[in-house]
């Protein structure tokens, strides 16, 4: 089979590049013929050459809203579509979605549109969650199929009608097994891990403030990410006087030894669709404190392997924390029902067969 991916940037790598990666090299693996088109080169496109696929470069697609450079993106999709030929393509991300999905409806290949978190989701500010509302609901008409990686986001689709219900499938995002063979046993203080871009979607204030009503404890917690907000929250930390308590690592691809070091995974968010980075904690058997938003509580049961936090609700993440450092086998339970949760749902192995099914299911249909 003959697939083509699409996504707007490779860099930074984030969950929706992650999926594309893993994806890919699952269908690689199967035997399918995989091209990926990418409007700029970095992380994602060093990680694919590893996987010996074809990729293209548009420089017409980027991020931003320019009449004049998406046209030229259009026209170079276009005219890649017509000369590949695909059986599929999916496309990634909302400028990818919108110019790929235009470009295959004038060639009449079909096309499914990944969504990782509706843009018009509960948490985003403002007017441009109704303008973007307004985007997809007019977008539905040149959109032959979707996935969204929740079961949140496909009842918000249903709700608002984007396409019809038969057209979008569930399919949850997927990581590899990041668990190493042996776990380094180690004395006080209790680690916790976050791994998340520094912007207004990621939380990190919530976490500071519990923080800072557990000074007392004995914690450390480990910051892994770049972002806008980076140099903001360091500022923040010192003012807090909480500083002591967190180390900042940047961007980083030591993302598996952080997560094997970690006793504790936490994510405070203000919006999500299915953060891949809770599956990557889950598959080394951590315990997840994260904010009951989009996808979350489909991953994370509340006592089963973590707990489901209100959003900006620092004083029960506090006491949830607080419970765990006084809990050691409270630690291991969670984390070991984290474990069989990522085994059962959110390995790359269930996420490619699913996609593979669904992409076979289209082909067969004549709709």
């Amino acid at each position: 089979m003959k697939i083509l991916q699409i996504i707007t940037l490779s860099e930074p790598i984030g969950g929706a590049q992650m999926v594309l990666f893993n994806n890919t090299q699952a269908m690689v693996e199967n035997g399918h013929d995989v091209h990926i088109v990418v409007g700029n080169e970095g992380a994602l496109t060093e990680r694919l050459k590893s996987l010996n696929v074809k990729t293209t470069r548009i420089p017409f697609l980027q991020r931003s809203i320019s009449i004049r450079q998406d046209f030229k993106c259009f026209r170079a999709l276009k005219k890649l579509l017509k000369e590949q030929q695909p059986d599929i393509v999916i496309s990634h991300s909302s400028k990818a979605g919108i110019l790929t999905r235009l470009a295959c409806k004038s060639t009449h290949i079909r096309n499914i549109f990944t969504v990782h978190g509706w843009s018009f989701t509960p948490g985003v500010k403002g007017i441009k969650r109704y303008f973007y509302l307004f985007l997809e609901k007019l977008m539905g008409r040149f959109t032959d199929h979707i996935i969204t990686v929740s079961k949140f986001d496909y009842e918000l689709g249903e709700k608002y009608k984007i396409v019809k219900s038969h057209k979008m499938r569930v399919i949850y995002n997927g990581s590899p097994d990041l668990k190493a063979e042996s776990k380094e046993k180690k004395a006080k203080p209790l680690s916790i891990l976050m791994t998340a871009r520094f912007s207004y979607q990621k939380d990190h204030t919530t976490l500071f403030k519990a923080l800072k009503l557990l000074k007392e404890e004995e914690l450390h917690v480990d910051l892994v990410g770049g972002g806008e907000l980076y140099d903001m929250y360091k500022s923040l930390a010192k003012e807090m006087n909480i500083e002591h308590m967190i180390t900042f690592h940047g961007e980083t691809n030591q993302i598996p030894k952080f997560l094997n070091a970690a006793d504790i995974f936490v994510l405070t968010s203000r919006f999500e669709g299915l953060p891949l980075s809770i599956c990557e904690a889950m598959s080394v058997g951590l315990p997840i404190l994260a904010s009951d938003v989009g996808g979350v509580s489909e991953m994370v049961t509340d006592g089963h392997n973590g707990f489901l936090l209100p959003v900006e609700d620092h004083r029960l993440l506090a006491k949830k924390l607080k419970t765990l450092i006084e809990n050691p086998s409270l630690v291991k339970a969670l984390g070991s029902n984290s474990r069989k949760t990522f085994l059962d749902k959110f390995s790359i192995q269930q996420m490619a067969s699913a996609t593979e099914e669904f992409i076979n299911d289209i082909i067969k249909s004549k709709t």
